[in-house]
């Protein structure tokens, strides 16, 4: 028997037990060592206004775990190796497609990974860098792939161009991490003068704090000598589009990455046509393009940002620490690195 955590229509994921059959011929099966925590999960578990809670499916997209047991036809994975989900396990390379968003991991379509194995195809994962942590690797399907995505397989900032990202969440600190990799001249904005301070620290060179300069679009353009920026990363804040627009550069980029506050955005057309500008919307990433940024991370030796760390029946908790907007991931450890055992919550250096 397993343990899964199930969505229960009310604004909760409760534990219960459930059978483990054999792998098919192409699945393995994995034991879970820890799982990312994304907004989507919070959403998808407790509803908003624009959802319901969903009922009776194992919520959640990021997991990191060990090959227990293979299928038959399996080619890619032998039992012991360390693996990582893939959100849209159909988004294999090549352009996204309508079959390959439906089938996302933790959604209505399909269970997720919370739990204590699963078991699915193999093409639903990939090898784990080997020099991060379970913690650390449980972070990268969702925020790491879609920053990865925006900053670097678009191709549309270089070395010394200059990068504007929204917000400090966990999406935007993997841009930063990104672009600051490839020697992109990088603007943080956010409303918060701690966590501002914060990516400071971790080589920011400019921000801009939107308590006391609303008009961050107009002082986008004052650091770039009237130029503005190659590339802004929107992260779907009320009336955030109106405003990426206007510090774009011309011939630049804008790569709208989430929809943190509401379903539409007004958009500002003139700059968009009078610049030759790219709006670009992100959604995750292919399983190429995972490993492609797994390749990058190892070489430049980039460590995610964990905020807090909680064990399994501290999923509410979690989920609290997740709304309350941290500075960087929250995650759910099954098992330490060490002996197997689950693990209480506690804060983690931050690096």
């Amino acid at each position: 028997m397993d343990i899964a955590f199930r969505t229960d229509g009310k604004g909760a994921a409760l534990a219960q037990s459930e059978p483990l059959e054999a792998p098919s011929p192409r699945e393995i099966r994995v034991r879970v060592k820890a799982v990312g925590l994304n907004f989507r999960d919070h959403y998808f578990i407790r509803g908003n206004r624009f959802r319901a809670p969903a009922m009776g499916r194992v919520p959640c997209t990021d997991a990191v775990g060990i090959v227990t047991h293979v299928g038959a036809d399996v080619d890619r994975f032998r039992v012991g190796d360390r693996v990582c989900s893939v959100v849209l396990p159909g988004w294999i390379d090549g352009p996204l497609t309508m079959a390959a968003l439906s089938d996302s991991l933790g959604s209505e379509a399909r269970d997720g990974v919370l739990r204590g194995h699963v078991q699915i195809d193999e093409s639903a994962w990939v090898h784990a860098p080997a020099y991060l942590s379970d913690i650390e690797a449980a972070t990268l399907s969702v925020a790491a792939v879609t920053a990865w995505h925006a900053v670097i397989e678009l191709c549309a900032v270089q070395p010394g161009q200059t990068i504007v990202v929204q917000t400090t969440g966990a999406v935007a600190l993997f841009a930063m991490q990104f672009a600051l990799a490839i020697g992109a001249r990088v603007i943080a904005v956010s409303r918060s003068e701690d966590k501002l301070r914060r990516v400071s620290d971790l080589g920011v060179g400019q921000t801009i704090d939107t308590s006391h300069v609303p008009d961050w679009d107009v002082a986008v353009r004052e650091l770039t000598d009237g130029k503005g920026a190659k590339l802004v990363i929107d992260m779907g804040l009320t009336d955030s589009l109106r405003q990426s627009v206007r510090a774009t550069a011309f011939e630049g980029t804008v790569a709208v990455v989430g929809v943190v506050q509401e379903r539409t955005n007004a958009l500002d057309i003139f700059p968009v046509m009078n610049k030759n500008l790219r709006v670009r919307g992100v959604e995750t990433g292919s399983r190429a393009m995972f490993e492609r940024m797994n390749a990058f991370m190892s070489a430049q030796d980039i460590h995610p940002i964990v905020d807090r760390i909680f064990a399994p029946d501290q999923l509410d908790a979690a989920l609290d620490h997740l709304a309350s907007s941290p500075f960087g991931k929250t995650v759910i450890r099954f098992e330490s690195d060490n002996d197997g055992s689950a693990t209480q919550s506690s804060d983690v250096e931050r690096r």
